[in-house]
């Protein structure tokens, strides 16, 4: 075994002197500290006017639990509909007037040119229907999934810009923690790795499921973004709160 002479002066400080191969073991690792998270909805949709309009209704309340498809606001788009049944009756009339010339085509009392301005014109007629009917179904805000009422911007009867928001929507499912965490932990973070985590306004504990991380470090705070999903009863768990998480043990 190779041992080390040690100076005189050393050993009177009382320092053991250690072989060449024990000098180059690793310091000892320290606890990785935690790091603030935040909660957010598992899907989130906040809703805003795609164009100018009057609220004529609110369906749903602050806190309302909603199923796909149910209406959550509407808007007062009589002229709209006024213009539908005009477009409507001149696509039908455009219709009409083909099917006659295409008849009298076959009679020999239409010339070709006579037919295909007709169809031509129930094509236009046909796209003019499309934009209106288009433009009626952005009255109507209608839940993407199934989730529960975050905020209503609106009342009945207030006038509502283009890009207002009008009603958030936040989904119902498990919810998730975002946070940023060192960057040295990339060394061991991957999908799958557990932290061990505190929600503040409750104080329950949680363990969560690393699920994404980010494609890249942040160059400044040399942090890189993750998500998790949490695991257990999260029935008190809503989106905002926030807490801290650190490593799992386990």
């Amino acid at each position: 075994m190779k041992t080390l002479k040690c100076l005189p002066a050393i050993l009177a400080l009382g320092i053991v002197c250690s072989t060449g191969a024990a000098a180059q073991a690793a310091p000892a690792t320290t606890a990785q500290a935690p790091v603030r998270f935040l909660v957010v909805a598992d899907q989130e949709s906040p809703m805003s006017a795609a164009t100018p309009g009057r609220v004529a209704r609110v369906y749903v309340q602050l806190g309302d639990a909603v199923a796909k498809g149910k209406v959550l606001v509407a808007f007062d788009c009589s002229d709209l509909t006024a213009k539908r049944e005009a477009a409507d009756a001149e696509f039908k009339a455009a219709q009409l007037r083909y099917e006659a010339k295409a008849k009298l085509q076959g009679l020999q009392s239409a010339a070709a040119l006579e037919v295909e301005l007709t169809a031509a014109d129930v094509n236009r007629t046909k796209g003019q229907l499309g934009i209106i009917n288009a433009e009626i179904a952005q009255c109507r805000f209608v839940a993407p999934f199934d989730g529960r009422v975050a905020r209503v911007h609106v009342k009945e009867g207030q006038g509502v810009g283009a890009g207002a928001p009008v009603i958030d929507l936040v989904g119902t499912g498990t919810p998730k923690a975002r946070l940023n965490v060192p960057s040295n932990w990339i060394s061991w973070l991957k999908p799958g790795a557990h932290l061990d985590a505190t929600v503040d306004e409750t104080g329950q504990r949680y363990q969560l499921t690393v699920t994404r991380l980010s494609g890249r470090v942040d160059a400044v705070s040399q942090t890189i973004e993750i998500e998790a999903d949490f695991t257990g009863d999260t029935s008190r768990v809503l989106p905002g709160m926030s807490g801290r998480a650190a490593p799992g043990k386990g």
